[in-house]
């Protein structure tokens, strides 16, 4: 549950209440709160400035992304969990995807890209590869912010993308 929840709140800049994210999910405020606090207490979410009337609470983000830059900078006990979690996320929405496509037809079934890619790059080029997509990602998180914000996203839908770039190991190492 913790899990959806940091994806929420890393998926656009909007601020969210522990109600709404308590129907979001099927949870009540209260259990929802507990959650937002616990997050909070581990870096993930922060308290935003007051917003609205007052009567609730708002949290939001507590950066614009997460991701670890490079996994000899983080202990064992975080890089293995960051993996396991993010893999085993992204697998899971996968699986469920293709499950949930099969009750639409040809023309009205949800975009669905599943790719692996492999290129030889020079350190330039992938990182100039990182750069691009970089870019790419916030055209499109700006897009969907605009789309929340004016709740004109009728026809549009949350979609997930994960990018992973490693270099291939050479056999035996």
């Amino acid at each position: 549950m913790r899990l959806e929840v940091v994806d929420e709140f890393y998926s656009s800049t909007r601020l969210h209440t522990a109600t709404e994210l308590a129907r979001r999910f099927g949870l009540t405020p209260s259990a929802m709160s507990y959650h937002l606090r616990a997050l909070e207490k581990w870096g993930y979410v922060v308290r935003a400035e007051a917003g609205g009337d007052g009567r609730e609470r708002y949290w939001r983000a507590a950066g614009d992304s997460l991701n670890i830059g490079s996994l000899r900078q983080a202990s064992e006990l975080v890089s293995s969990s960051f993996m396991e979690v993010t893999l085993g996320a992204a697998r899971d929405r996968v699986m469920r995807a293709l499950a949930y496509s099969e009750q639409f037809t040809e023309e009205t079934r949800p975009v669905f890209v599943l790719s692996n890619s492999k290129f030889l790059l020079t350190k330039e080029q992938a990182q100039q590869f990182a750069d691009d997509f970089d870019v790419l990602e916030r055209r499109y998180r700006d897009l969907s912010d605009a789309a929340e914000e004016s709740d004109d996203g009728g026809a549009a839908r949350h979609t997930h993308v994960t990018m992973i770039m490693v270099p291939e190991v050479p056999p035996g190492q």
